[in-house]
């Protein structure tokens, strides 16, 4: 019998955006035949008590909402976000509930889904099973002018985004701790980096590379990081099958609201087809979307980036 990826979902006190997630992705094709696993975690502190309590309301009552079925895991204690090294609400529900599954999909609360979504992720599992340069699919795109030549999917390896992000049991990355990160700093490393990612992951890899205490760094540099220096890459449909909701100031990881930001993530154009088809081989234009990529996410002067470098390269040396 024919297996579906389950869905992880790590989750707190934003209800509405909970809500959106969940009500998208039971609209997807597919939806009937996948297990959605959600944990709740505990409020670290008062003011995340109310959300908190709406959110395990709507959970205990809301069924399972079309899909196979809907897990609800409440943590008895507070987790945590999850971030590369700690314990984390997101690692122990995937430690806890994979079980003999070959991949799974992992999305925040924040993210709303196209129709076609876990049919993408599903049929991506397969089609890429056997490729070893592919560690990861990815259901969201950046809004940057792509370039494609009829092809529905495209290959990336010079910004990594986890919003609603796939994975293969036998392709997870190594643990990426401090260790890792100063075992691969090299002078050949670090013109790699530069070349591939530009001047602001060549900083990131010296300051993940200074000091055991990293875990407050976003998984996405981490990620970032490893495709570049392992040349892998990961998978994006050429029109986004998620939008992000939650650059509002409600999130772990981007406290602050910044409406002009959140505007320009939460409208971004998705497809609103049921179902979704591999065309092409992901190479199209890969040398120019990566650049693209690239240059887009460095955005600060030479100087910037020299100044940074320097600073960090001090500290590294004070810290060996």
């Amino acid at each position: 019998m024919e297996s579906f990826a389950p869905v992880f979902i790590p989750t707190l006190n934003r209800y509405n955006h909970l809500r959106q997630c969940l009500e998208s992705l039971s609209r997807c094709t597919l939806a009937d035949k996948t297990e959605v696993y959600v944990a709740l975690d505990y409020p670290p502190s008062e003011k995340y008590v109310e959300g908190w309590k709406v959110n395990k309301v709507f959970l205990e009552n809301c069924g399972d909402m079309g899909f196979k079925k809907l897990h609800l895991i409440e943590r008895s204690e507070n987790y945590g976000t999850w971030l590369p090294g700690d314990r984390g609400n997101l690692k122990c529900l995937i430690n806890e509930y994979l079980g003999a599954n070959d991949y799974y999909i992992f999305t925040e609360d924040d993210n709303v889904f196209s129709p076609s979504f876990l049919e993408y992720m599903n049929k991506g599992f397969k089609r890429f099973e056997n490729d070893d340069s592919v560690v990861a699919l990815s259901g969201y795109r950046w809004f940057f002018p792509i370039k494609s030549e009829g092809n529905s999917f495209f290959r990336l390896n010079a910004l990594y985004t986890p919003w609603g992000m796939g994975f293969w049991r036998k392709k997870k990355p190594p643990v990426l701790d401090y260790k890792w990160f100063r075992s691969h700093l090299t002078v050949k490393n670090l013109i790699k980096i530069y070349n591939n990612n530009g001047p602001a992951f060549v900083n990131s890899f010296i300051e993940l590379s200074n000091s055991d205490k990293r875990h407050s760094w976003p998984v996405d540099q981490h990620m970032c990081l490893y495709l570049s220096l392992e040349d892998k890459h990961y998978i994006c449909p050429t029109v986004s099958l998620v939008r992000n909701i939650g650059l509002d100031g409600t999130g772990a990881t981007m406290p602050v609201n910044d409406n002009q930001l959140d505007a320009k993530y939460s409208s971004i154009p998705t497809s609103d087809a049921p179902h979704f088809d591999f065309i092409g081989t992901g190479y199209e234009f890969f040398d120019y979307n990566n650049n693209l990529y690239r240059k887009e996410h460095n955005w600060k002067s030479k100087g910037y980036y020299l100044r940074t470098f320097l600073k960090k390269w001090v500290r590294l040396i004070k810290y060996w």
